[in-house]
């Protein structure tokens, strides 16, 4: 695929001219070669310097498409070009460094819950050979006690996951009561963390929005029945030995689950979002919706309008009682 047109500016710095000693040129056999200076690439690269390349893992939605996206999720910025490249890739070119580093840092970012992949640009990055090798993701660390949303805790157990890239300010601060959300860098070649003894406790990690996660071997890209290591995972006993400064408690927690059996990776890894309730705007509600509640209700039966005459009389004579 080539590169937009319409989108590629030339001319960004002043004119330069190629010098004598800035061209390598030899017309030899088996075929001519040609190379130029440092100075003519640093020149070549300079209008480019704030610029990103990025990628959508595991999808890919087409220019326009991200274009809007990207617009939406980077409106921080002072404004941006997008430049499609080939194998899905896409340079972003920011007016500042700013912009650069706040799309490098700020992330995670997903477009259409597939992670977007936000790497600096090089002149030496080539779409042909370039590999993604690590991406940052989100893990919620579900049903944590309170009083552990502490953000020395919270890191040091992201470390038990992977390297940790931040933490959402949101669970340092405690205002959610249900997971500690936390971003960390995976190298996409090893298998993932499903879960860790921490203190006594099976804690289950979850992954947000990877596309492919398989159960067999635990990596990224693919699912169990297309695993290369096509072994099947055998269930096996877990030893949990107790720590040295366990108590007696802890000790107890640690017995009942030196027993506990299961596969080491599972359908848990996945975030499973809840759809989002259906907003109700006034046109869709019928305009004869009020003029129905203020109509009388006919039971199905005879019984349920005796009952109603009944209540009735009995309403009156305890009114003329009083």
């Amino acid at each position: 695929m080539q590169a937009r047109a319409e989108n590629v500016h030339f001319g960004k710095t002043n004119d330069w001219d190629l010098e004598e000693d800035d061209v390598i040129f030899t017309d030899e056999e088996p075929m001519p070669f040609i190379a130029f200076s440092n100075r003519v690439h640093e020149c070549l690269a300079q209008p480019w310097e704030h610029s990103v390349v990025v990628k959508i893992l595991g999808r890919n939605l087409g220019y326009r498409m991200l274009l809007a996206h990207l617009k939406s999720i980077w409106s921080a910025t002072k404004g941006f070009t997008v430049v499609d490249l080939a194998q899905d890739y896409y340079l972003v070119h920011f007016s500042n460094k700013r912009d650069v580093e706040y799309a490098l840092t700020e992330g995670p970012w997903t477009v259409m819950g597939h992670y977007l992949i936000v790497q600096q640009w090089s002149p030496s990055f080539d779409v042909a050979t370039n590999k993604i090798e690590k991406i940052v993701a989100w893990i919620p660390l579900a049903e944590m006690n309170i009083h552990l949303y502490h953000k020395n805790i919270i890191r040091r157990l992201g470390e038990i996951v992977r390297p940790v890239v931040k933490i959402d300010h949101k669970t340092v601060e405690a205002q959610r009561g249900k997971f500690a959300r936390i971003a960390v860098e995976i190298d996409l070649h090893k298998p993932l963390i499903s879960q860790f003894n921490f203190d006594g406790r099976i804690q289950q990690v979850e992954y947000e929005y990877l596309p492919t996660i398989c159960f067999g071997c635990g990596k990224i890209g693919h699912y169990k029945d297309a695993c290369p290591d096509s072994d099947e995972v055998v269930p096996r006993e877990k030893e949990f030995p107790v720590p040295p400064m366990a108590t007696k408690t802890q000790a107890i927690v640690q017995t009942e689950l030196a027993g506990w059996s299961e596969t080491k990776f599972g359908s848990w890894m996945v975030v499973v979002r809840k759809p989002q309730a259906r907003k109700v705007n006034a046109k869709d509600i019928p305009k004869n919706m009020e003029t129905c509640h203020q109509r009388p209700i006919i039971q199905d039966s005879r019984f349920g309008v005796l009952d109603s005459v009944i209540e009735e009389e009995i309403i009156h004579d305890f009114t003329a009682i009083w």
